[in-house]
């Protein structure tokens, strides 16, 4: 069951490499000049931040829970975790990507968004942490798991 949240981060990650590259793309026009000069000063730090924690961290996330649980030989500890995790992760990436180029364009004006967002990537963070370590010091192993229980005690 863990796999389909590893595929999920991992589809993620290509979509926030894709959007990153668009940006990479905008910041590269604004080189050559014309109306699009200057833009890549509200770009950077979205497009900064799509790289690392978009198509770096969800990458990373995707590999660790297919590979740690496999690794161990144990089941991952909570299910419901690693939704949670997708689910703030990605609305924390995508919020500190429009919230770090609107405070740009914006003078300031959403430093707040843009405080509650990384917040919420620091949740996910934490949200995954004792996921994998709950998982690696008492999550139930794979042979547990699978074992009859009519056969208990032989």
């Amino acid at each position: 069951m863990t796999g389909k949240y590893a595929n999920y981060f991992l589809l993620a990650a290509v979509i926030y490499l894709v959007a990153s590259a668009v940006l990479g793309l905008a910041m590269m026009l604004s080189w050559t000049g014309g109306e699009w000069r200057g833009l890549e000063y509200y770009l950077i730090p979205s497009h900064a931040h799509l790289m690392l924690l978009g198509w770096v961290s969800m990458t990373m996330y995707g590999m660790m829970y297919r590979v740690v649980p496999a690794f161990f030989g144990r089941r991952l500890y909570s299910e419901r975790l690693a939704w949670s995790h997708l689910v703030i992760a990605n609305i924390a990436t995508a919020g500190m990507a429009l919230f770090f180029g609107l405070n740009r364009w914006q003078g300031g004006r959403w430093v707040w968004a843009l405080a509650a967002s990384g917040g919420l990537q620091f949740l996910g963070v934490l949200i995954f942490a004792f996921n994998m370590i709950a998982s690696v010091v008492s999550g139930e192993t794979k042979l547990e798991a699978y074992r009859d229980p009519a056969s208990k005690g032989s």
